[in-house]
């Protein structure tokens, strides 16, 4: 799948699973990039290239490290799920990561930190 059919497919998944916390979603195909803004100020980038690299950010807070970020954009990770990695909020360090670039799968497990 191309990397704009990614985006408009997690388009579509994120209205359709965050519609009650929802508060804007900004479809940006020129930067390759959703932003999503929630209620509660919490901030999600997704972006996919076609290289089958992909980022999925929270970024929750202002504070360093209040975020997670879920990629596969380096290879740098000792993890079993190389190169997919996951980024713990308010830690540095990449982990084992359940995200695979692909929006049917990733966006229904909603980001969770």
């Amino acid at each position: 799948m191309k990397s704009l059919e990614k985006l408009g497919k997690s388009k579509f998944l994120n209205e359709k699973e965050l519609s009650i916390t929802l508060q804007t979603l900004n479809f940006e195909p020129k930067l390759a990039r959703i932003r999503v803004s929630l209620r509660n100020g919490t901030q999600i980038y997704i972006r996919y290239n076609d290289y089958g690299e992909y980022s999925y950010s929270i970024i929750i807070s202002k504070m360093r490290l209040d975020r997670c970020r879920f990629d596969n954009y380096d290879d740098n990770w000792n993890v079993p799920t190389r190169p997919n990695h996951f980024h713990p909020r308010f830690v540095g360090e990449g982990f084992k990561s359940p995200m695979i670039g692909n929006p049917d799968k990733d966006i229904q497990q909603n980001f969770h930190c």
